[in-house]
């Protein structure tokens, strides 16, 4: 079947992720993408934690890894920590890098699925640092806005069993990724990368406060320096 595509040239985006993640320098330091398993292989002669740090980039094909880029790492880590149980348009085999247009609907995917991990879990009130990553990217992405698609069971709210198999689809037929609506910002669109080096610049901006009350997240609030 044919979905639409939809052309995106220096895309601005919006993520957003916990501030305890560091930024992982192997991949800055790497000059070519291909020189990724030498380079780890020397490292991890004097970092043992080298590899938990990383992840599995075996997973990223050699020429589809972003390297040599300020901040690199942060898209890298997308594809090489991924949920065992996947996500909307990825699954336990490979990963994604989810970002929106408006850094609103970042914060409200990220709102939603924090709460449902810290619900689960019965964390106790705590405030959660996020910071904010803007991207530019590249890329031909499936176009699933279209209202057939909204209405259909892609947009399931929790099964993800329709949209994951789309999305396995697109991926073996080495597409770049997917442009969807927003199940939590209705009216507003997000992307999904199947390939990190569709991303030209990354660098790190705001950052957040999550107040999680127990229950829910209840408030937000921009940090900034004075």
């Amino acid at each position: 079947m044919e979905y639409p595509q939809q052309s995106f040239r220096e895309q601005h985006c919006f993520r957003l992720i916990p501030s305890k993640y560091p930024p992982i320098n192997l991949y800055e330091d790497v000059a070519e993408p291909e020189q990724l398993e030498a380079v780890f292989a020397v490292e991890a002669l004097t970092n043992p934690r080298l590899s938990e740090e990383v992840g599995n980039f075996s997973q990223v094909p050699a020429d589809e890894r972003l390297v040599g880029i300020p901040h690199c790492s942060y898209v890298m880590a997308a594809f090489t920590h991924i949920n065992p149980d996947g996500a909307r348009f990825n699954t336990a085999d490979f990963g994604g890098y989810y970002a929106a247009p408006d850094v609103n609907t970042a914060i409200k995917e990220t709102v939603h699925h924090m709460e449902r991990v810290m619900g689960y879990t019965q964390e106790p009130a705590q405030d959660i640092q996020m910071r904010c990553i803007d991207a530019w990217f590249s890329a031909e992405l499936t176009d699933l806005t279209a209202q057939p698609y909204l209405d259909s069971e892609l947009y399931h709210p929790t099964n993800y069993s329709h949209s994951q198999a789309l999305a396995t689809e697109i991926k073996a037929a080495k597409g770049d990724g997917i442009v969807y609506q927003s199940v939590r910002h209705q009216g507003h669109d997000c992307y999904v990368l199947f390939k990190p080096n569709l991303v030209s610049k990354v660098c790190q901006t705001r950052h957040y406060t999550y107040k999680w009350n127990g229950v829910s997240v209840n408030s937000i609030l921009e940090m900034s320096l004075i």
